[in-house]
This record gives structure tokens, sequence and C-alpha cells, in this order.
């Protein structure tokens, strides 16, 4: 019965079902799927080192990228708050590589106008000084960011410490249909329970 209902987590899981619709539709409390789901998030991110490891010599694109939550774009003050990262190409997949968090060029700033300024210099200077090496414009990666901004919307803001785990969930359903992402996740489940 665990390992079923371990597999119903999974199908949730691929299904795009939230941790609280999985839970009250397989009867279990919200923690024990949300936990679950972290723990396959987990999962995610060796798998993706492990995959972009086989296959970095096959990266032929590459280009820095900032989110910020919608409900903040208004501000520019906020692109502080950004999370940055790279997305690489290779065969019509993408691995991300999350970067530091900009906090750290944070500066202390009393006057408003000055928060502002400070603000608008700062997004010229990110959006200036990319990490690039595109071959076109209109190609896998921008198809990644534009599915990933789809895919995370609905959670309205992720705070900073589960992004990474949220981000190569993005990846991970960019990269794969339903059926392989099932056949992954029961395959990276199944290891770490022999273990």
């Amino acid at each position: 019965m665990k390992l079923q209902r371990d597999f119903d987590v999974i199908d949730a899981f691929v299904d795009s079902t939230t941790a609280k619709a999985c839970a009250i539709k397989l009867n279990l409390s919200y923690q024990v799927v949300f936990n679950r789901y972290e723990h396959i998030r987990k999962l995610l991110i060796r798998h993706s080192h492990d995959y972009y490891e086989y296959k970095r010599e096959n990266l032929d694109e590459f280009e820095e990228y900032i989110y910020i939550c919608k409900s903040k774009k208004k501000d520019y003050a906020n692109i502080i708050e950004s999370q940055n990262f790279i997305t690489f190409a290779y065969e019509k997949k993408v691995y991300t590589f999350l970067l530091p968090s900009l906090k750290r060029f944070q500066t202390k700033v009393d006057d408003e106008n000055l928060k502002v300024a400070h603000g608008n210099e700062f997004k010229k200077f990110m959006l200036t000084n990319r990490i690039s090496k595109l071959k076109t414009s209109e190609g896998t990666i921008t198809k990644f960011w534009s599915f990933f901004e789809v895919f995370i919307t609905p959670y309205k803001g992720v705070k900073s410490e589960y992004f990474l785990s949220y981000l190569k969930e993005a990846e991970f359903k960019f990269n794969y249909t339903k059926k392989e992402q099932k056949e992954i996740l029961i395959y990276l489940w199944s290891l770490q329970s022999a273990a």
C-alpha cells in the first residue's frame, strides 16, 4: 500500500497537481504530500546534475535569465530580490544553473529618490551585463523561459530557499513528456528506496 501511495503521489506530481489537492485526493495529510514533493524535487536536482555531466560536451547555447515574481515587476527596486540563473541548451533540452543571490550587491539607502535611482541603475547593469551565447533569439532557451514563467506563476512567489527545487522541477517537466517523467521518477524512487 505504501508503494502504491508513493506511485499515486508521483502521478499527481507529474500531472502538476498541487500538494494540497493531492493530499485531499489521496486522503493524506498536506505535510506528508509536501514532504514527498520536496523529496521528488531533490531527486530531480540530482538527476539533472548527473544528466548534465553526461551531456555537457553537447552544450551549444547558454544565456542568463533574471526572474522577478510578477507582483514585484512593477517596482524596479525589486530587481535585487530577483533570482537569476543560466540556462544551457542541448539536444532540445535545457539545464539550469542558479547563480548567487543579487542581495549581496544591495546597498543601504535611506532617501526614497536614491533608492529608485539605485534600482534603475542596477536594473540597467543587469540587463546589459549578461552571460550569453545564443545562436538564435527564438530557440530552446527562450521556449524554456516562457514555459518557466507559466509554470511558476501559480505559486505566487517562491521563497529563495525553495527556488532551486522549483526551477529544477520546471526544467524536468520541460525536458520530458509526462510518460518519460513518470518512468524516470519511478526509477529514481526505486533506486533511493533500495539504498
